[in-house]
């Protein structure tokens, strides 16, 4: 049997990616869902990202749009995100760390920052 329950956010630390030396990566858990399913926990989480350069490229190619070219990039975590969360009465600390990152080189959001896109992967324990 699969039951959703309520899940409240008691706290939520960033995590830290350096992507090749030029870029400074910081993602944060910003929304959970938690199932119980029989005796054990489903977690999926919803992360938010931002990122700024160390080193300025030399002229921006252009806005992040649909259709702009990605490429995988080299990176190093410096911390994984971690939050912690009261689901059914049990409090529940997750881990989330990235598998892979994506950057779309020469191009910037409105706001300036690069653009990268990162996949994670997630591990909880519950109290």
């Amino acid at each position: 049997m699969v039951t959703q329950l309520t899940a409240n956010l008691l706290k939520s630390e960033p995590g830290e990616i350096v992507v090749e030396d030029s870029i400074i990566v910081t993602y944060r858990i910003v929304d959970v869902k938690v199932v119980k399913v029989v005796e054990g926990y489903h977690v999926a989480v919803g992360i938010g990202i931002s990122a700024r350069y160390i080193k300025p490229p030399t002229a921006p190619a252009g806005i992040c749009a649909t259709g702009t070219p990605y490429r995988p990039a080299s990176f190093r975590t410096v911390k994984p995100a971690e939050a912690v969360i009261n689901a059914g009465g049990r409090e529940i600390e997750i881990y989330t760390e990235p598998l892979a990152v994506l950057i779309a080189e020469g191009y910037v959001t409105p706001e300036g920052e690069p653009c990268v896109a990162i996949q994670t992967v997630t591990g909880w324990t519950v109290k």
